[in-house]
């Protein structure tokens, strides 16, 4: 009898991970009830500089256009829904559906107090070291829609 055999390799897979949000949900739940939001900012920072250094390498060498395109495709991969409005150096991005709140929710949970962390926090230390920074305009925490603005730190008004 002839036997068959399948190769797979986890690049053959679609990419999704909902379980992620509810764990990264937990998470911060748990690290803001017992060690408060600061510890909450801290996990995220270094997180996200160890993670996002690939993509925090390439903003700095490709601009905007490269955090662009990793939103767009992750997004897509993710089921989400943007809109980004992109120049060379200033890119506003809406979240109109935001996957991970609508994972979280719909197994029953309920968004972390801190939960935005993971985005303003995460993108603020994703551009740490180039020439942009971020600022959320605005953040609805039961349906995680967002207005994000990126742009060239000169290009801020303070």
């Amino acid at each position: 009898m002839k036997k068959l055999l399948m190769r797979r390799k986890a690049r053959d897979n679609i990419y999704y991970h909902p379980d992620f949000h509810s764990a990264l949900n937990i998470a911060i739940d748990y690290l803001e009830k017992n060690h408060g939001k600061s510890a909450v900012k801290e996990y995220l920072q270094q997180f996200a500089s160890s993670y996002y250094n690939p993509l925090t390498e390439s903003i700095k060498k490709q601009g905007l256009s490269a955090l662009k395109k990793y939103l767009k495709d992750l997004y897509k991969k993710e089921n989400g829904d943007i809109d980004i409005v992109y120049s060379k150096d200033a890119m506003t991005v809406l979240i109109k559906r935001c996957p991970a709140i609508l994972h979280i929710k719909k197994k029953g949970g309920q968004p972390a107090k801190s939960f935005s962390e993971t985005t303003k926090t995460v993108y603020e230390t994703i551009l740490k070291g180039t020439e942009y920074e971020f600022k959320m305009l605005n953040y609805d925490k039961k349906t995680g829609r967002a207005l994000l603005t990126f742009r060239k730190k000169n290009d801020f008004m303070h």
